[in-house]
């Protein structure tokens, strides 16, 4: 059906409306008296079925409302990777802890790349910092640059390591990560691990290498 436009609806209601006064004008003069207000209601009824007609014409007519398209979300990983920063800083750690021990380890942030010639890793949000402290083993005093600096101490007994991670890298079936340690003002060791979920951790499952950009 063709759809009106607005002045066609208008002149449609006028020439119904017009019809109807000049069959009053027609009536006997008695019939007028008695019958006017029925005919002008019987107007308005006509009048008002034609509106409601039309009024529905426009709305088949019209397009329905499009919904918006949904927006994909990338999944979050941030409980994920400080889970998996924690179990490689605790594995390098292990493996080069002095008989003396480590009295703190420090892990450098992205603002500190360049400082300390260290690569570049990625950032560290509050919350992942604390789930790393939580998640490391407590032996190991865990902290972050900017929020303390160790007291300056001499090269011979220096026992604050300084500590680097990768982003968390995805492989096919299993996940890795690259980690630095920088130790004794002139000692670094790198590697390279692979990490699978076991029970509710991550765990290192194996040594790949050295550190791989």
């Amino acid at each position: 059906m063709t759809r009106l436009t607005d002045d066609e609806l208008g002149e449609l209601l006028r020439e119904t409306f017009t019809g109807q006064e000049e069959l009053i004008d027609k009536l006997p003069e008695a019939t007028k008296r008695r019958s006017r207000v029925p005919v002008l209601l019987a107007a308005a009824a006509v009048l008002a079925v034609l509106a409601g007609v039309l009024y529905g014409v426009h709305r088949v007519g019209a397009p329905d409302p499009v919904e918006p398209a949904g927006t994909a979300t990338a999944p979050d990983h941030t409980g994920r990777d400080a889970e998996i920063w924690a179990a490689a800083i605790e594995t390098i750690v292990r493996k080069n802890v002095p008989k003396s021990g480590w009295t703190t380890a420090l892990v450098m942030d992205l603002s500190d790349v360049g400082k300390h010639h260290l690569r570049k890793g990625p950032p560290m949000s509050p919350p992942q910092r604390r789930l790393m402290a939580a998640t490391v083993d407590p032996t190991i005093r865990l902290g972050f640059r900017g929020e303390f600096s160790p007291a300056s101490v001499t090269c011979p007994n220096h026992r604050t390591v300084v500590l680097q991670v990768s982003d968390v890298l995805e492989k096919s079936g299993h996940l890795e990560v690259n980690v630095a340690i920088f130790y004794g003002c002139t000692q670094t060791d790198t590697a390279r691990y692979r990490v699978e979920p076991k029970g509710q951790d991550w765990v290192v499952t194996a040594t790949l290498g050295r550190w791989a950009n």
